[in-house]
């Protein structure tokens, strides 16, 4: 098998991860994705293909129609919003670190790029809500000191696990890197595809760079610690995959993927529905009944026609009963979107056993998310321990989160507003569901309060 090769799980996620890094880059990064994310309408599929240079549209015009009607469609950034809120909520807990001294480093300078421990979890929180997925990699540089490295879930393109001791241990890591060749200048870099491939070969962690014709870019190193003149290999690869329900290589679900599902919809339904207001507000004009060589003028400040004899004229409008179930349809979207946001928001009455069993039954809420995140960020400390020689026991990262009733309220609240139904929703309606979803047991007024400014919602039915 190539280097390259995927594991099936990865080839049967990587298009949701892809969706999900257009979401959140944007309306930009979305339309660039042209018919992969708005398809062609049947009008402009005929057109196209019927268009000619002899008669009728040009093939520029008819590629124009798809253009603008592109153009017209709005992507909303419910996605973007809704994460920035959740992570507001999630950067005002308190996660608790003990290391042994020979690790303590990684508490301010625990990445590559010199970010501290809580800057990495906060990095995991948000890739879990977004792709569901978070890899990372520990090692030691140069002068001994242990790092931690962030992988993207689309950079893991192959794993594997074997059985060692009864146990289901991961036993191949694979992932895809961008590297200098240093064939270019500053100004122009020239980089190539590399894999970096994390191994067990005779119980020993091998580390392997190579290229996609499977040649090696550097010789193979066996991780371990040095003991006098020899060298002490650890017999498990340092790699975590953090997901939303556990740290097995297994590819969790999505929390926000519903969501960017929903905003793609209302996408490809805002291209027809602002479409249709297009030419509801510019009708086409119909001529009828004249011949070929008929003289028909247009004149006057309101371009009022001047038709021969037995000519008739008219306007080709839209009804507006389709413009109006397009509304409807991309208000469910909206509707679809907010319970997405409540779901991973229940941080739920109960607490402890309870509250996980129900999560565990249900889906991955925040409260969940913000804990798997602690305890991948563990695990990898833990082998970091072992792999130095030191007691994983003496290593702690947890965070019991500890969201308050208002700050989950008001973080609701401000979902709500991003995705726009304070003002076609009736204040009263979305309270209650707030209430119904036991998102909060507070009145109106205190939900007023909550609500910055009061302009997020509207008392108007």
């Amino acid at each position: 098998m190539p280097v390259n090769s995927q594991n099936p799980q990865y080839a049967e996620h990587i298009d949701d991860w892809k969706m999900m890094a257009d979401a959140l880059a944007g309306e930009r990064s979305i339309k660039s994705g042209g018919t992969l994310y708005l398809p062609k309408t049947a009008g402009i599929k005929e057109a196209e293909a019927a268009a000619s240079e002899d008669g009728g549209l040009t093939p520029e015009q008819a590629r124009q129609l798809y253009n603008d009607y592109k153009a017209r469609a709005i992507y909303p950034l419910w996605v973007k919003d809704s994460l920035r809120t959740m992570m507001g909520l999630v950067a005002k807990q308190e996660l608790e670190i003990q290391l042994p001294p020979a690790l303590r480093a990684l508490e301010q300078n625990a990445t590559p790029d010199g970010f501290d421990l809580k800057a990495l979890w906060l990095r995991i929180v948000s890739a879990l809500l977004t792709k569901g997925r978070a890899p990372i990699v520990g090692d030691f540089d140069g002068s001994s000191e242990p790092y931690i490295a962030e992988y993207s879930a689309e950079s893991g393109i192959n794993w594997g696990e074997g059985s060692n001791n009864g146990r289901r241990d991961l036993t191949l890591a694979v992932f895809e890197e961008s590297r200098d060749t240093g064939e270019g200048d500053e100004f122009q870099p020239v980089t190539e595809t590399v894999y970096r491939v994390f191994v067990l070969r005779d119980g020993q962690a091998v580390v392997r760079l190579l290229r996609e014709d499977g040649s090696a870019v550097e010789e193979d190193e066996i991780l371990g610690r040095q003991s006098g003149d020899n060298l002490q290999a650890i017999t498990f690869l340092p790699v975590v995959y953090v997901g939303t329900t556990d740290n097995n290589p297994d590819v969790d679900e999505i929390p926000l993927l519903t969501m960017a599902q929903a905003a793609l919809k209302s996408y490809q339904l805002s291209a027809d529905y602002y479409t249709s207001l297009h030419y509801t507000a510019h009708p086409q004009p119909v001529v009828a009944g004249l011949s070929d060589d008929a003289d028909l003028r247009v004149t006057g400040p309101m371009a009022a026609w001047l038709l021969p004899e037995g000519g008739t004229a008219n306007y080709l409008e839209f009804t507006g009963a389709g413009i109006e179930a397009t509304r409807k349809a991309m208000e469910d979207q909206k509707n679809a979107a907010l319970e997405v946001g409540a779901r991973v928001l229940d941080v739920g009455a109960e607490s402890g056993e309870a509250r996980k069993a129900r999560q565990d039954d249900q889906y991955s809420t925040l409260y969940g998310i913000v804990k798997q995140a602690a305890a991948g960020l563990e695990q990898m400390c833990r082998y970091l321990a072992e792999w130095r020689g030191l007691n994983p026991d003496t290593v702690t990262v947890s965070c019991e989160p500890t969201f308050s009733r208002a700050d989950v309220d008001a973080a609701m609240l401000q979902i709500l507003s991003n995705l726009r139904l304070a003002g076609e929703v009736p204040r009263q309606v979305v309270y209650e569901a707030l209430r119904k979803a036991q998102l909060t047991e507070l009145s109106d007024d205190q939900l007023d309060a909550l609500n910055e400014g009061g302009d997020g919602l509207t008392d108007e039915a």
